[in-house]
Order: structure tokens, then C-alpha cells, then sequence
């Protein structure tokens, strides 16, 4: 039995708290987005405030403290997405969240497939083909990164792919570690947004915890949380817009001026 395989089934015996479900989009999907999508997601919560930051190092980290989201795009769109601490998101979340963010090509498997999980024996077997230490999870915050689910072969195919495009994370080093590369927004203020630039495809948007020091307590609490999604319009829309306006307000001005 691997050390990665007997670390899941110890955490699992040890666990003090209902696990969080396996990677899903219930509730999460902004659907197919637009040039005029501006949409929030306000119900939803996350276990523990470390498991972005915690999903930074060499071992990898647990998607089980992770909310995913998905989206689809049929044209290259620029977005803003912006995550936030959102205290009343659930009727047991609490406020506190710093929250951070991963941006990926692809989607986990959805029904009706079985969802995809950190201990699933196939999960298990390609990460303990992997060179390093031993990971404590399959999620990679800053990178590329696979999973699978349950019932079926241990081979690659049968993983689920998630290829990065970018990130962003609350505050900074002192909250989320020390990580090489990390850049943070510089306040640690329960919210963070960034925009990019996609093409089209299917996306997943992976949102959790900044707080890599909270790992050290056994308490997962629920942490509130909302997301934003919005289409930025692209320069020349903005600029007709600004004419259209401008001509609207011109032709106002002519007709008021007296005969």
C-alpha cells in the first residue's frame, strides 16, 4: 500500500467533521457566457480557510477544501472574476475568508459519471507515481494538475485534466506562505479579483482558503464565500458606447436651445 493511499485512509479514520463533497458544479455553473455576463454566486461556502495556500506547495493539495465552478465560453471573452468573503453565504458559514483562486482548462467529471476525488484508487495510483514527497492531495493551485473518480481502469485517459491559466490570492505572503513566485493583491481584505483573457472551451474556477497557518488547527470551519463573473467590453465597444452617448447628449443640448 503506497504512502499516499495510507495517509487518505488515516485522515479519513481521523476525521473529526463531515467530509466536503468530491469535486462537483451543483450550483456553480455560470453557464455560457457572453459579452454583457455579469453574474454572482453568493450561496456557497468553503471548508477551511488554507486550502488555496495549502495547494501551493511541493505535496499538493486537498480539493476537498476547495468550491469548484464552471463556465463555457463560445468566443474569446476577457473576464473579471473576483471571489469574496461572504459571512451569510449558507445558514452554518461564517465570515473570515481569504480567499483565493485558480483558473483551469477543463472540467472534472460530471454526471453521470461518478465525481472525481482526492482518494479515489486511480487519484491514488497517479500520485503516487509522481516523483517528490509524498501529496497530500491531487489539487495544484498553481499549475497543471490531475484527478479521477471512482470505478474506473488505472490509466491516464481516465483522469480528468485540468490545464492552468492563472491565479489570484488575497493579501500576501505573511497569510498564504512562502511559496516562490506568489504575488498576492497586498491587502488582506477578504476579497481579491482578477481578469483574463480566454478563448473558447470549458473552464473550471477552483476557489478556497489563503490562509496557510489555519492547517494547523483541527476545526474546519464554514467559511462564506461569493463569486463574480464579468464580461469586460473590449475597447472599441467602449468607445462607441462613449460616442453613442456623447451624439445622444448633443442632439439633447440642440433640441433645448430656444427657436
Amino acid at each position: 500500500m503506497t504512502s499516499v493511499r495510507l495517509f487518505f485512509l488515516a485522515a479519513a479514520a481521523a476525521a473529526s467533521v463531515p467530509a466536503a463533497a468530491h469535486i462537483g458544479y451543483g450550483g456553480r455553473d455560470f453557464g455560457s457566457l457572453q459579452a454583457d455576463s455579469f453574474t454572482t454566486i453568493s450561496n456557497q461556502a468553503v471548508s477551511g480557510n488554507y486550502g488555496w495556500a495549502d495547494a501551493t506547495d511541493a505535496d499538493f493539495g486537498d480539493s476537498h477544501r476547495s468550491r469548484a465552478f464552471r463556465f463555457h465560453l463560445d468566443s474569446t471573452l476577457t473576464l473579471e472574476i473576483t471571489a469574496a468573503a461572504n459571512a451569510g453565504a449558507t445558514a452554518t458559514s461564517i465570515g473570515g475568508l481569504l480567499p483565493g483562486f485558480s483558473l483551469y482548462e477543463g472540467l472534472a467529471h460530471v454526471s453521470p459519471a461518478s465525481a472525481d476525488h482526492d482518494g479515489a484508487a486511480i487519484t491514488l495510483d497517479y500520485l503516487a507515481s509522481l516523483p517528490g514527497v509524498a501529496k497530500e492531495g491531487a489539487w495544484v493551485a498553481t499549475g497543471d494538475w490531475r484527478i479521477g473518480n471512482d470505478g474506473n481502469a488505472a490509466q491516464p485517459a481516465a483522469l480528468s485534466s485540468f490545464r492552468f491559466v492563472g491565479y489570484a490570492v488575497d493579501g500576501d505572503a505573511g497569510n498564504f506562505g512562502s511559496a516562490a513566485g506568489l504575488v498576492g493583491d497586498g491587502l488582506a481584505d477578504g476579497t481579491v479579483t482578477a481578469r483574463f483573457t480566454l478563448g473558447p472551451g470549458d473552464y473550471s474556477l477552483f476557489v478556497g482558503g489563503a490562509d496557510y497557518a489555519a492547517q494547523a488547527s483541527a476545526a474546519l470551519p464554514s467559511y462564506g464565500l461569493a463569486v463574480t463573473v464579468a464580461a469586460v467590453p473590449e475597447p472599441g465597444t467602449t468607445a462607441l458606447l462613449l460616442a453613442g452617448l456623447g451624439l445622444v447628449g448633443g442632439l439633447a443640448r440642440r433640441r433645448a436651445r430656444p427657436a
